[in-house]
């Protein structure tokens, strides 16, 4: 199905890129690929491959994942971009692709008693059958603006009815298919499930690249200094005036004496150095 929905949306060549449709079908046979090994395959670089690997990503026909990796001979990581294909966002899109370009036709539809059948070869004008009724000759139905005799053809113009029953038999592959796609379960092709079916790319002896190793996602390490920000525990004291006994009295006033004496300022700082 999806194969078959690609190629009805992207068989335009002036309007698309027909590498769209190699892609999807180089993750289909090989469930999930590395970029630079797609950019092998389609022999494309990296910039071109993600240009277009992105509109296959909007319109959900492929999904992305990427994942740091460390290259052999190398000590710093860097993030790998993987591509695959979750059938379940992809059937998604293709119900909406499909509603989204009948509701299209459908707007542009025309009533048939609207269409301009009637044509003028002289003045160009386009005429209904309602409005070319009360002007008939031997000759046929007669133009308004220039008197000429008017020329029948309903195919020039195609309402939005012939649109839409064309676009129906065109689609008619996918409406067919899609309910019988709801009557059963998609399995959740994640890019775990994806990369663990994956097909190895083959590739030529002056093309090899180094391998490469998944770096595992740590936890985030304590800041310095900020170890023990945690609550503590607090102990807090309460006595009654009353009870206090002469001693504790003493050992009180003793205790601010000594803090007022550590706080005082110096001499130098309260009296005046300069003398008369």
């Amino acid at each position: 199905l999806l194969r078959s929905v690609v190629r009805a949306f992207y068989r335009d060549r002036e309007a698309y890129d027909m590498r769209h449709i190699l892609i999807v079908d180089a993750l289909v046979m090989h469930s999930a690929l590395r970029d630079d090994d797609l950019g092998y395959l389609m022999s494309m670089n990296l910039k071109d491959l993600h240009k277009i690997c992105a509109t296959l990503k909007e319109q959900r026909f492929i999904a992305q994942h990427v994942r740091p990796e460390i290259k052999e001979g190398q000590t710093k990581p860097s993030n790998r971009t993987y591509y695959y294909i979750d059938y379940r966002q992809a059937i998604d899109g293709i119900k909406w692709r499909a509603y989204t370009v009948d509701k299209a036709v459908q707007g542009n539809a025309v009533p048939a008693q609207e269409k301009k059948e009637y044509f003028c070869r002289r003045c160009k004008s386009e005429w209904t059958q309602m409005e070319v009724l009360d002007n008939v000759t031997a000759a046929g139905f007669i133009c308004h603006r220039c008197a000429y005799v008017l020329e029948y053809d309903p195919e020039r113009q195609a309402g939005g009815h012939e649109q839409s029953t064309r676009l129906n038999n065109q689609l008619k592959f996918i409406t067919e298919l899609l309910p019988r796609l709801d009557e059963v379960v998609i399995p959740d092709n994640t890019f775990e499930v994806a990369h663990s079916h994956a097909r190895p790319v083959e590739r030529d002896r002056t093309n090899q690249v180094a391998k490469s190793t998944v770096v595992e996602s740590a936890k985030p390490t304590a800041v310095r200094g900020m170890a023990n920000t945690g609550p503590r525990d607090l102990t807090i004291s309460i006595t009654d005036q009353e009870n206090i006994t002469e001693e504790e009295a003493q050992a009180e006033l003793e205790r601010q004496r000594k803090i007022k004496e550590a706080n005082a300022l110096p001499v130098w700082h309260v009296q005046s150095t300069v003398t008369g």
